[in-house]
């Protein structure tokens, strides 16, 4: 069944060629909806709903990240209801299940690492905290909306050491979980090596067994740099803990980057999780939360921290990544990034847009366009070359 005027209802992407389900799902991945965004997707789905491929949105929606925020716009707002008591979505509790689900779980996160934040604070260590628990808390405002994971730890280098003794005084061990997901076992000598050597900005992930049917594994990120090695960029964890703002995180006092930072760190994460081989492979290297974040972020700044947001990439010179996060940004939601913004930057290298595999040393470029590739589930079947990093690819 198609019906271009009621297909239309959603058009909120320049993506061309998106099947119905892409466009829903881009039209729900909104912390809120306002009273003209409800009527729009209730009136597709009153037309679409039964025809549509249910299985397929769940699928993506699970993959872009985006599930607890769908799950509590379809449930909040009653979107797959008539008034005549019928439903235009199979398994409806599943959505909310899946809000709910993630809410609880959220909150089992922060009450673990709330201790890991008070034991640095003790020790007085020098820190920030990046990307999930700063955006899950201080932009969403909603346990369940964003599903948070790793706690990511910004440290100088020098202060590695001191960070590993009080983690592994909680119980964190550098390593991998047996099967039975009861133990952490250390990681060999390979992947030791194989990680200092090409990501030498970074170190293998610090894990705790969780033993819970919510939370698989508490998961410890340091990192001393925002940018990766081979990115020629020489800033370090320095340039970014001198900056940073006091916050509240899980309830404890806490360090986070300034607002102009985290937008610059989102961009790059971005950037490199999009193009490198090791996220290709395992399927996270294109999700819709990545842009959603950064939509949000943008979102909160004042005109004066746009200005000082140009000026910090430009000292930085991390340009290529800011160029190609707000380009593929604009076209999943054109309508929440400022074409004058874009313009600050200048236009993207053609070559910075479909090139992977870059940062492995490894470059191939993309076949398939990226409105293609956003929904295809086994896009990774169609890479040139693979990544020789081995390590915690279920973790990443």
């Amino acid at each position: 069944m198609s019906d271009p005027a009621v297909d239309d209802l959603l058009v909120h992407s320049r993506l061309g060629g998106l099947r119905p389900e892409g466009k829903l799902l881009l039209a729900l991945a909104r912390p809120g909806l306002t009273v003209t965004e409800q009527d729009r997707i209730h009136r597709f789905l009153s037309h679409r709903g039964r025809f549509l491929d249910w299985g397929f949105i769940l699928d993506q929606a699970s993959r872009h990240g985006i599930l607890p925020i769908i799950g509590r716009n379809l449930t909040k707002y009653r979107l797959v209801h008539l008034d005549d008591g019928r439903t235009l979505a199979p398994y409806r509790w599943i959505y909310y299940y899946a809000y709910d689900g993630n809410r609880r779980r959220n909150i089992a996160l922060g009450d673990e690492y709330a201790k890991v934040i008070r034991a640095l604070n003790v020790a007085r260590l020098d820190y920030v905290i990046r990307k999930g628990p700063v955006l899950t808390e201080g932009i969403y405002r909603d346990a369940g909306l964003r599903r948070m994971g790793d706690l990511d730890v910004l440290i100088h280098s020098e202060s590695f050491s001191e960070f590993s003794s009080i983690v592994e005084k909680l119980g964190y061990q550098q390593g991998h979980l047996t099967r039975n997901a009861e133990q952490v076992v250390s990681f060999d000598r390979r992947t030791r090596l194989t990680w200092k050597v090409n990501l030498p900005n970074s170190t293998l992930p610090y894990l705790k067994p969780a033993q819970r049917d919510d939370v698989e594994v508490f998961v410890l990120d340091p990192c001393f740099s925002l940018f990766q090695p081979r990115s020629g960029i020489p800033a370090d964890a320095g340039d970014f803990l001198a900056g940073a703002v006091d916050t509240t995180a899980f309830g404890e006092p806490s360090r986070m980057l300034d607002p102009v930072d985290q937008i610059i760190d989102v961009c790059v994460q971005l950037h490199v999780e999009a193009t490198t081989l090791l996220y290709i492979e395992i399927g996270k290297d294109l999700t819709i939360l990545k842009f959603l974040d950064l939509v949000e972020l943008l979102r909160r700044l004042s005109d004066e921290q746009l200005r000082a947001f140009t000026e910090r990439v430009e000292k930085f010179g991390c340009g290529d990544s800011v160029r190609y996060a707000l380009h593929y940004t604009s076209q999943v939601f054109p309508d929440d990034i400022s074409p004058s913004l874009i313009d600050e930057f200048g236009p993207p290298d053609p070559d910075l847009l479909e090139v992977y595999g870059a940062l492995d040393g490894k470059s191939e470029r993309w076949e398939k366009s990226f409105a293609d590739r956003l929904f295809e589930q086994r896009r990774w079947e169609s890479l040139k070359a693979h990544s020789t990093v081995p390590g915690p690819r279920a973790v990443v």
